[in-house]
């Protein structure tokens, strides 16, 4: 089936589906990507060859790659390797070789391995092909990269474990190492994304190969080589969230392929490498969505200060989970350990001063934030480094809460001994060489804790490090303290507690209801609301973490009569505000009645207070609801006296207004007649933004590409005939708005070839000579779009030469010129005529017929042969490629539509 970028929206209608069923897995697609591992690349390209003539685009080429597979999908720059003329590291054999055998050893079964090359290759006539390092030899295959070498060597050997292998190559590759496979999903596939994202949790080995030598860039394509153009054109513009690269290649436009065939006389080879392992698995891309910048907030340097040849720690936090985080020193980059929020790196500073340094966070598009800055500082010794010796603990066993001592002893007098218990520092008592101290420790299990001295120069030297073990003790309830301990009847009050060991949990028991407090530690509090007057007794108890209870500490709170009535909330009714209808954005009005005359009454919605417009007992609040669903509200009221009554709470609930309709304007095509070979380019405006815009065509629909009120597709028709269609647009509820229909008139060719051999234009009905002299030494043969000089190079040529002369020949301006293919050769001859055998009124000169023509085609006889025409009788054969024949050159010419 050929697919159409138009396939993109229908996929999308059914993308919310697909969503839900992934997030009620509790994954997205882009985490279950994730999920496959990790996507590394080796990325080649040469120009500047030592041995083989020189090329323009491939280094340029192999950069623009990596840059978009890094700024738009899951790859992060630090997981390509990029070798070019103008990286540190050359694309020598060595250098190939050495990072290929890296990701052999180190990718795991979850990992995925793109590789991508353009520079220099050749074919030796056994018919293996090579790709040619930049230092490779021209006579010396030992210096070349066998592919089927590369193949045994590397991607099929048990060593290699990577999950997922796709080889791109600018080159030919052998056809024996790959079998054909077609990829079973693909994306008109309403279930595409589900489908490809469970191939990509298989195994593959997949090569996609230009077949034949680097075709060099021009005006249209921007200077990079043609292959590369295509592959990064495809990656720029698409608009998958996930897309696999055979569909990406071969289906997201299906014009790449026809116009790379076209323009080089070659088709692309793709398949999978001849290996049982394989699983049918696809080697699968995920665009990356945008996300926050990371800055780094903290950057804290350990010891703060040190001696030269010592190590250092570089302790960084930021304000978001980072990708990456890299310390700077002196130039030189290095990538720190950690995750999240949290990393650190530890280097030696042999030099004497402060030296400073750069932090910085990267997110997974690649971006860095705002960085931090610090100083390590090295001095120079004054005195030796002290070290700790010993230290220990009495007693060694205790319960959390209670004091211990710890005591230290140093290898030579310090100057100051800290114990480090949890990250926290206690400075110990002593000197010289004895240091103790009591500290309690509130807490439980196995406690690590260390001491470390310093010299007089506050330089710390090596600690020691202990533990103690600390079960959980008795928790009692060691003071008690509501505020105020006497207050009005309605009022709310905190009741504070501590404990002296650390608690797991304390109650409050007032009224036979026991309440648990909030806290931890050893601090904890309750509050209430307490309406009776009186005097209200409480009981405060603690638990640890066994559940065992310790003793209980009771205390009371007065409460009396408040000299004014306390207003209750006695009902509250809320309406929207005409013309409203309920929907998000409308206001509310929210009329309150309260028990008692009040002084204030106040209204919380979704954590926000407002203040109600009223007096006595009536009150209202008129409040705009933005947020769409359910908004939880609060009321409460209080006298003069400050004193609160029952609050009402409740909840306002709006739904999404329906969006207006969007209704299609126009709809057009161009052209209105057209070939079937030929994409039409259909456009759509319509009255207001559209969410989606479909073309549809009979029982199809072709999602549309654009925003706002401008939209457009192009896209080849499957039939012939005047067919109908109509354009249809969608509103932010999915709701469709009226349509606009046209027709467009699909002829099977451009051009009908009549019995005199003219040629009937299929769009305008009108009788053309086939050939077209372009007076410039130029013929365009209008039945193939294929230009050729008006008059073959007259001096025969070996192959080699041949294809050399058409690489660099330049006429008029024009460039891209190669050898025929046979097809091509078939298509022009006449074997009606003869000397030459081309069609009568032809306009082409100079035309040999004592010696063949050079066509571009291998023969099934080997590499070294390829196929070749006679053109006094139009026949076909085949010749060694070190023989001569004559180089007609060819290239392809966009034919103008005119309908």
């Amino acid at each position: 089936m050929t697919a159409q970028k138009s396939i993109k929206a229908i996929v999308s209608v059914f993308l919310f589906i697909l969503l839900a069923i992934l997030a009620s897995e509790g994954l997205s697609a882009l985490s279950k990507i994730k999920a496959t591992g990790k996507n590394h690349a080796i990325i080649i390209g040469i120009n500047n060859y030592k041995n083989w003539p020189k090329l323009q685009s491939p280094a340029t080429d192999a950069e623009a790659i990596a840059n978009v597979l890094a700024q738009k999908y899951n790859f992060r720059k630090s997981n390509i390797t990029l070798l070019t003329d103008n990286t540190k590291e050359k694309p020598t054999l060595i250098n190939i070789l050495t990072s290929l055998g890296k990701y052999t050893s180190e990718l795991t079964e979850k990992d995925n391995l793109f590789v991508f090359f353009s520079g220099q290759s050749t074919e030796d006539e056994k018919g293996e092909t090579y790709w040619i390092p930049i230092d490779g030899k021209k006579k010396s295959k030992f210096t070349w990269l066998k592919h089927s070498a590369l193949v045994e060597e590397f991607f099929t050997s048990e060593n290699f474990k990577a999950k997922n292998l796709l080889i791109i190559t600018d080159t030919p590759f052998k056809r024996k190492l790959i079998r054909r496979y077609e990829n079973p999903v693909t994306l008109d596939n309403l279930r595409y994304e589900e489908k490809i994202l469970e191939a990509a949790s298989r195994n593959s080995r997949e090569v996609i190969a230009f077949g034949d030598q680097h075709w060099p860039g021009s005006n249209n394509t921007n200077q990079m080589g043609l292959f590369a153009y295509y592959i990064h054109k495809l990656l720029s513009e698409n608009d998958f969230e996930i897309i696999d690269f055979e569909n990406l290649i071969f289906l997201f436009d299906d014009d790449v392929p026809f116009t790379i065939a076209k323009i080089a006389g070659t088709k692309l080879l793709a398949g999978r490498l001849q290996i049982p392992s394989a699983q049918k698995g696809q080697f699968v891309l995920a665009r990356l969505a945008p996300s926050p910048v990371i800055d780094i907030i903290d950057a804290v340097v350990t010891p703060e200060k040190g001696y030269p040849g010592e190590k250092f720690t570089v302790a960084a936090k930021t304000n978001g989970a980072a990708s990456e985080v890299y310390l700077e020193v002196d130039g030189k980059k290095h990538f720190m350990k950690g995750t999240g929020t949290e990393w650190q790196y530890s280097l030696k500073i042999d030099k004497l001063g402060k030296t400073p340094f750069i932090v910085a966070a990267i997110n997974p598009n690649d971006i860095e934030g705002k960085p931090g800055k610090g100083r390590i500082t090295t001095i120079k010794p004054r005195a030796p480094v002290v070290n700790v010796k010993q230290v220990s603990v009495d007693p060694k066993k205790g319960l959390g809460g209670d004091k211990y001592r710890f005591t230290a002893t140093t290898e030579t007098p310090a100057a100051g001994v800290y114990l480090i218990v949890k990250g926290k520092r206690f400075k110990m008592s002593g000197s010289g060489t004895n240091w103790s101290l009591a500290q309690k420790i509130d807490h439980i299990g196995t406690i690590k804790f260390s001491a470390v001295s310093t010299n007089v120069d506050e330089i710390q030297g090596r600690s020691k490090d202990g533990t103690i073990l600390l079960e959980a003790g008795i928790s009692n309830v060691v003071a008690v303290k509501p505020k105020p301990e006497t207050g009005y009847a309605g009022e709310e009050f905190m009741i504070s507690v501590k404990t002296d060991r650390i608690a797991a949990g304390v109650s409050l028991k007032m009224d036979g209801k026991v309440y648990p407090m909030e806290g931890s530690g050893s601090s904890w509090h309750y509050k209430k609301l307490i309406p009776d007057i009186g005097t209200k007794r409480f009981t405060v108890i603690a638990k640890n973490v066994k559940g065992q209870t310790g003793s209980a500490l009771s205390g009371k709170i007065v409460t009396k009569k408040s000299p004014l009535p306390i207003p209750d909330i006695a009902a509250v009714d809320v309406s929207v505000v005409s013309p409203g209808k309920g929907y998000a954005g409308d206001s509310f009005t929210i009329k309150v009645n309260t028990s008692a005359p009040s002084d204030k009454v106040y209204v919380d919605i979704d954590g926000k207070q407002f203040a109600m417009k009223g007096a006595a007992t009536q009150w209202n609040y008129v409040a705009r609801i933005d947020k769409l669903g359910l908004s939880n509200y609060s009321v409460t009221a209080r006298n003069k006296g400050g004193v609160q009554g029952q609050p009402k709470t409740g909840e306002i609930k709006t739904t999404k207004e329906p969006a207006l309709p969007v209704n299609v304007i126009t709809a057009e095509v161009s052209p209105k007649t057209g070939d079937l070979q030929k994409k039409f380019k259909f456009s759509a405006r319509t009255d207001r933004p559209a969410k989606a815009v479909s073309l549809m065509i009979g029982k199809k629909r072709y999602g549309m590409i654009g925003k706002g009120t401008e939209w457009k597709l192009s896209k080849k028709l499957g039939q012939t005939g005047t067919i109908d269609f109509s354009v249809v647009a969608r509103n932010e509820d999915n709701a469709e708005g009226g349509f606009k229909t046209a027709a467009v008139k699909v002829v099977k060719k451009r051009f009908k070839k009549n019995a005199d051999g003219t040629l009937t234009d299929n769009l305008t009905g009108k009788t053309r000579n086939r050939f077209a002299d372009n007076k410039d030494g130029t013929v365009t043969d209008l039945l193939t779009s294929i230009m050729w000089m008006q008059r073959p190079k007259q001096i025969a040529e070996n192959y080699e030469n041949a294809v050399e002369y058409c690489r660099n020949l330049k006429h008029k301006g024009l460039s891209g010129w190669r050898l025929p293919t046979i097809s091509e050769l078939k298509k022009i001859s006449d074997k009606k005529q003869q000397n030459p055998a081309l069609p009568l009124n032809n306009p082409f000169s100079g035309v040999l017929t004592h010696l063949s023509y050079w066509s571009k085609t291998k023969h099934k006889f080997g590499p070294k042969y390829v196929y070749k025409m006679n053109m006094w009788f139009g026949k076909i054969g085949y010749q060694k490629k070190d023989d001569n024949a004559i180089v007609w050159p060819v290239r392809y010419a966009e034919i103008e539509e005119k309908g």
